[in-house]
């Protein structure tokens, strides 16, 4: 019998001709390379072999065959649940190892929100932008925003020749591919879309003059969505997706894969939960046998049950996101919002030169203001920002206000807190209004911590009415596109775990 190696790991550092060993490790991130390794008796082989000859033609592509059994090639080795802490790690050191770039928000992608609608196919200008957009293939894939992942993998698929006791002995040939994802996540269930298949035109075969024509590409190879935890967590649908070499080859038809995460292992007010999903690549027919199947590194998704979430009458309870990016809202500096951005840019780059003052003038300042929430990519470990409600937050929200007021209009409460150190210039109420960096809508905002004895501190800015109306629709459909959840106060450690966002200004 001969065998196929697919694994999620470098290649193999012994000699070609010695025997590979099996691994069905799921865990790590071995990169966007995998191999898999499958075995064929040399009794089938030969039969094979004399097929082709009696055919005197080439391999043409088999028709598609996609199992109804989830369940199928099911040599998923599952892992324990992961805690928030330890999901939110997880995230962190691949956002640091894999920085992605700054993106335009919502707006730059077709349609009024990240999360497209999920069909049977991915859309096609979704697909193009992901991959066209770089990344794609190196690194952990592209995480291009919250709702959407890509990735191209390369795969090698070794044969062996196995003795009568399925050992490998002897290496038959080589076929090498790239395998396409395309993930999706949902923003009303918890579940994410796993897209796949072979990329056109990808394959090559390394067999021998005689079987790269008659044999190879006759070969099946089988494609599966996994979920890694264990099934009280998540859980994935459908069977594998199984084609000759030569079909995937010449197909642009993706196949796809549900998994789910269920509400059962859950922490919080919204009640989060972390897992990951990864693609599976194996051969397995009455001819060969797979002794490791090829799985990609997994990559990781955050799970929520917000009820919070809504837009023009629809809601939108629940949803599943990337967790291995940094979510950012981008303002453009030249826009009808152009007020707004100067002020939260002066507000990031020099905040001692913004309202309110930390000390009266004449009067040294104890400290430089630190105003948290500026973006790099990268680094989710400066200081960001939390999103508060007021259905939620109530008192949080009505502080910001006050403060904001204090500073900008000199009115109570507290008011007299600023009559030396606020805008010298209260805005003309008929064509401006008081902006506040940070945003009235989190937990960082001008009411919060207390000025007296403050961590952070904040900036207010007289502005043009509309640029503000303009860029706090642009916060408020943010929200909901990057599906950044509400500070949850009740939640273990919350400065590491509750979602937290950073603003991009983009010149």
């Amino acid at each position: 019998m001969v065998v196929a190696l697919l694994t999620a790991a470098a290649p193999l550092s012994a000699p070609a001709h010695a025997a590979p060993q099996a691994d069905r490790q799921v865990v790590g991130d071995a990169g966007l390379t995998i191999k898999t390794t499958v075995g064929i008796s040399g009794e089938d082989l030969e039969r094979l072999r004399a097929q082709g000859r009696q055919s005197g033609t080439p391999a043409r592509p088999a028709e598609p065959q996609v199992a109804d059994r989830a369940a199928q090639h099911d040599q998923r080795q599952r892992v324990p649940a992961l805690s928030l802490i330890e999901g939110q790690r997880a995230a962190n050191r691949q956002i640091a190892a894999h920085p992605q770039p700054a993106r335009p928000a919502s707006e730059a992608l077709p349609g009024p929100m990240v999360a497209a609608p999920i069909g049977e196919q991915p859309a096609a200008a979704r697909v193009t932008e992901c991959f066209d957009a770089g990344g794609a293939d190196a690194g952990i894939g592209r995480v291009h925003n919250r709702f959407t992942y890509c990735a191209r993998i390369k795969l090698t698929a070794e044969y062996w020749r196995i003795d009568n006791k399925g050992i490998p002995v002897e290496k038959e040939g080589t076929t090498t591919g790239t395998i396409e994802i395309f993930t999706q996540g949902d923003d009303k269930e918890r579940r994410v879309r796993v897209f796949s298949r072979i990329q056109e035109d990808s394959v090559d075969y390394d067999w021998g003059p005689f079987d790269n024509i008659f044999v190879a590409p006759n070969v099946p190879l089988s494609l599966i969505g996994h979920c890694s935890e264990e099934f009280e967590t998540c859980h994935a649908t459908r069977g594998a997706a199984t084609m000759a070499w030569v079909t995937w080859d010449n197909n642009s038809r993706w196949f796809y894969w549900d998994v789910y995460n269920h509400e059962v292992v859950t922490e919080g007010r919204d009640k989060l939960s972390f897992n990951r999903w990864y693609v599976s690549a194996f051969t397995d027919s009455r001819q060969y046998r797979t002794i490791r199947p090829g799985n990609t590194a997994p990559r990781l998704t955050r799970c929520d049950s917000a009820t919070y979430f809504q837009r023009f009458g629809t809601r939108y309870p629940k949803a599943c996101v990337f967790a291995e990016t940094i979510p950012h809202l981008t303002y453009d500096l030249v826009s009808d919002y152009t007020d707004v951005s100067l002020h939260i840019w002066h507000a990031q780059n020099n905040p001692n030169d913004t309202y309110p003052m930390l000390a009266p003038d004449g009067v040294p300042w104890p400290r430089d203001k630190k105003i948290p929430g500026k973006f790099f990519p990268g680094d989710n470990t400066a200081p960001g920002l939390h999103r508060i409600t007021g259905e939620l937050h109530p008192a949080l929200v009505e502080a910001n206000s006050d403060h904001k007021n204090g500073a900008c209009y000199g009115k109570p409460p507290y008011g007299h807190m600023y009559q030396l150190t606020g805008l010298p210039v209260p805005p003309d109420t008929t064509i401006e209004e008081c902006d506040e960096y940070p945003f009235a809508s989190t937990l960082e905002g001008a009411g919060h911590p207390d000025p007296e004895n403050p961590d952070f501190n904040f900036s207010v800015e007289a502005v043009n009415g509309h640029d503000n109306s303009v860029a706090g629709g642009k916060l408020i459909a943010y929200y909901l596109d990057d599906r950044i959840l509400a500070w949850d106060a009740g939640l273990e450690q919350p400065y590491q775990v509750n979602d937290k966002f950073y603003v991009n200004i983009r010149g």
